[in-house]
């Protein structure tokens, strides 16, 4: 099975030293003028998955209409896997 490690691409910001994390991000458009919602789901570590994590920021948070998944719920789904990793 092919995965999407976040050593490059959108999803950098999941990144976390020496555990490879595979995840996907997301960019969910509403109606006109409605900041769009960011969504970034993942797994870690990609080779033998211990944890797996999906984000959803509702009208891009605090980013509003320049919300999407990398920059807004990647570094949550981040700080999640962490701390179930080191737990």
């Amino acid at each position: 099975m092919m995965q999407a490690v976040v050593s490059n691409g959108t999803g950098t910001l999941a990144q976390i030293p020496g555990v490879s994390v595979a995840g996907k991000t997301g960019t969910a458009q509403q109606g006109k003028g409605e900041p769009p919602h960011a969504w970034f789901t993942a797994f870690a570590p990609a080779e033998d998955p211990k944890v797996a994590v999906a984000v959803v920021v509702e009208d891009g948070g605090k980013a509003g209409n320049e919300a999407f998944g990398g920059k807004v719920a990647a570094p949550i789904a981040k700080a999640v896997m962490e701390a179930v990793l080191k737990s």
